[in-house]
């Protein structure tokens, strides 16, 4: 793909990028004009050229739009669009996307006015990559043909994209003329599809043009690509870590996926109040909070370098299931040496995350080299890239510094997303790590799993005997309780016979030191009075404690299997989850694919009182199953409230992680021994399922038919009503 920058569309008489013009130029461009227009009477200049009056019917003052890609929603008064910024003139601006879909069609046409001043015009354009379908003209009223064309060829998809560039129109031999402007929106594309626009005016003189002819070379020094430089007989590359906030230091090979754009904070959210966790202040994001694309492809190369130390290289990588990767390549013949995906890739948990790796590239020592990041994804799921903090000619004492560097600082992380449990996911990546250098820092290597006991005293150090933990080579075993705590209570001693006598969840911090290095860790012990409910049936111990995973790619983070979570609702229009207490089983939360199946089991329960259980549930693909003590399925029950319309009010008939509270007779089955198990089946589309308050003693049959559960409804959070059901 030719990547250079495409002649600028700076349109003034006498200058190296001459313009489109009736007068100067020897030929006029047809076009099709409005000649057959109602006369209007003219005005002395052009009406609202910068868009800042309001208009009336949908129009704007001063101009007629046709077709759909031009009306008043489009007023803007943003200063920055799709990640760069826009230099508007007053306050508000022409915005393509925000008038409508960009691949609407349409026409503005500016109120008849009477040239005059010097006869040059300026204003500014952005977007309309399509230089043939986007355009802006000029006409004398009552004629056919246009006296100047102006396409956006400073829009090259890369470096200028939606900048409102200055744009100069040289019109000085139709001083006194009556003139009107036309812009026209022909492209019904994807790729820059619309146009941007301010700053419509008649400059009065030299001095004005002179400005104007700055501001144009200013902007294209300042947003266009950067001279690219390299020296192969370095042993680091530029700007590996993007901190200069920009791709300086990196070439475009192809496509479109990486742009300036796509260089942005490490402070920036995703998905509202989700971490990337980078390093720095800047890193690569192929997406930008959906800015970029996911539809587009490309890829990006760094400088040359000679790779020193003892060969190692790390990076950090997030996003790209499909498709994507960072390859070492030859500098010389281009061929990938070795290729990297993120094959820890896990939708939620570690979506976007950045994930550091190491890569032993020894072999290669002495060679010129460079890294390439490509995105071949123009449709998959997560189809782009995200990196960041590319460091080469890493010694192995390097390698090993930056793995525990990096492990402490994770574990220093005090934010965390209230929708996901992402921290606790990125900590059991760095923990379990296949680092080249076995890792100088105090890791566990077993944990101490929850349990369920009777209410009594209970030894809860003979627990300790399922830790271990290391030291490089080293083995360690010295574990202590340190706390166990309780509704609120901290309790510091009396571990080898402690008082386990009132029912509820106890949390028991242990751990671990050595060589001046110290960790903690957590189990939950469930102490239960009767065998009548299932243990933690509504989670509220913030975990798994009481359930056994039924999947084996379920995560784990210190040995815990994560899927619990706090949050009340999701995504930007606060839907609500209905959950009974504090805590929720979430099918995002469990670090599978959403195409997955999966189950947890309870614990066995004697059926008692009136023989009705439930449990609230909600997603496209929950169920529940019954089983005896001995395996023999008795039932299967699957919710029924999914509907994926009218998003996103479940007052208007939609339903999609919301949880129903549903009602199960099972009063055949009393006083036998049971079990129960939640599921996430196999299902078309949204294949997510939610879990929450197992109920399984009833003392009398609940109302089922007129209890409800009150929740806020998403978006506008009036209060909608879920009807409780008896499921058959």
């Amino acid at each position: 793909m030719d990547r250079k920058i495409a002649a600028r569309a700076f349109l003034c008489l006498g200058m190296a990028g001459i313009l489109f013009c009736g007068v100067g130029c020897g030929k006029d461009t047809e076009t099709g004009g409005d000649k057959d227009k109602p006369p209007k009477e003219a005005a002395s200049d052009i009406v609202n050229g910068s868009f800042e009056a309001e208009g009336e019917s949908g129009q704007w003052t001063g101009w007629t739009r046709s077709g759909s890609s031009f009306n008043a929603r489009g007023l803007s008064d943003k200063t920055e669009m799709n990640g760069v910024p826009i230099e508007k003139d007053g306050n508000f601006f022409f915005c393509g996307t925000a008038a409508d879909n960009p691949a609407m069609k349409g026409t503005l046409t500016s109120d008849v006015f009477t040239l005059g001043g010097n006869g040059f015009i300026t204003f500014k354009m952005g977007g309309g990559k399509n230089t043939e379908k986007i355009y802006v003209e000029f006409f004398e009223e009552g004629k056919d043909t246009a006296i100047a064309k102006i396409a956006n060829t400073d829009c090259d998809g890369i470096f200028i994209t939606d900048h409102l560039i200055t744009k100069v129109v040289d019109l000085s031999g139709y001083i006194g003329k009556n003139i009107y402007i036309k812009v026209t929106d022909n492209d019904d594309g994807t790729d820059f599809a619309y146009v941007n626009l301010d700053g419509f005016k008649v400059l009065a003189g030299d001095e004005e043009v002179k400005a104007a002819e700055a501001d144009y070379k200013r902007q294209i020094e300042a947003y266009g690509e950067k001279p690219f430089e390299e020296d192969e007989t370095l042993t680091t590359i530029k700007n590996g870590n993007f901190e200069t906030g920009d791709l300086t230091g990196w070439k475009i090979l192809e496509g479109t996926a990486f742009s300036n754009a796509g260089v942005v904070p490490t402070s920036q959210m995703y998905w509202g109040d989700r971490s990337v966790y980078g390093e720095g202040g800047f890193y690569l994001d192929g997406s930008n909070n959906g800015a970029i694309l996911e539809s587009l492809t490309g890829a990006v190369r760094s400088t040359k370098f000679t790779l020193g130390g003892d060969g190692y290289i790390s990076f950090m990588i997030g996003a790209g299931n499909q498709k994507c990767y960072v390859a070492v390549c030859d500098g010389n013949t281009d061929e990938e040496l070795i290729k990297v995906e993120n094959t820890y890739f896990s939708d939620p948990a570690l979506a976007l995350t950045l994930l550091r790796v190491y890569v032993d590239a020894s072999e290669y020592k002495g060679r010129v080299l460079y890294l390439k990041v490509v995105d071949a994804n123009d449709g998959g799921g997560f189809a782009f890239m995200n990196v960041d903090d590319f460091r080469v000619s890493m010694t192995l004492d390097e390698v090993a510094a930056l793995e525990t560097e990096q492990l402490e600082k994770i574990k220093g992380e005090t934010y965390n997303s209230a929708s996901y449990d992402d921290l606790a996911a990125l900590l059991n990546y760095y923990n379990n790590y296949p680092y080249p250098v076995p890792l100088a820092a105090l890791v566990m290597n077993s944990y101490v799993s929850h349990k369920v006991v009777d209410c009594g005293t209970v030894d809860l150090t003979s627990f300790l005997s399922d830790a271990k933990a290391s030291y490089g080579d080293t083995e360690v075993t010295d574990f202590e309780i340190l706390k166990v705590s309780f509704n609120g209570t901290e309790y510091t001693d009396g571990f080898s016979s402690f008082d386990l006598s009132i029912p509820g969840c106890y949390d028991v911090t242990y751990g671990v030191s050595y060589e001046g290095k110290s960790m903690e860790v957590h189990f939950s012990v469930v102490a239960m009075a009767d065998h009548n409910s299932v243990a933690n049936g509504g989670f509220e111990s913030g975990n798994l404690a009481g359930w056994t995973v039924l999947n084996d790619k379920w995560s784990y983070v210190d040995g815990q299997p994560t899927g619990v979570i706090s949050a009340e609702n999701y995504w930007g229009e606060a839907l609500p989850y209905n959950q009974a207490g504090g805590c929720h089983l979430d099918g995002w939360n469990n670090g599978l694919e959403e195409a997955d199946t999966w189950a947890v089991r309870s614990t066995n329960f004697t059926l008692a009182g009136s023989g009705f259980i439930s449990v609230r549930m909600g997603g496209h693909a929950a169920a529940v199953r019954v089983y005896k003590a001995d395996g023999t399925e008795i039932g299967h029950y699957a919710q029924n409230r999914f509907s994926d319309v009218n998003f996103p009010s479940l007052a208007a008939g939609g339903s999609w992680a919301d949880m129903g509270t549903y009602v199960i007779d099972l009063s055949a089955y009393l006083g036998e021994e049971l079990y129960i198990e939640l599921c996430d089946e196999a299902a078309e589309g949204w294949a997510h399922a939610f879990f929450d308050e197992v109920v399984t003693y009833y003392r009398e049959a609940p109302d089922y038919v007129n209890n409800v559960d009150i929740v806020p409804d998403g978006g506008t959070g009036e209060e909608v009503a879920i009807p409780w059901q008896l499921l058959q």
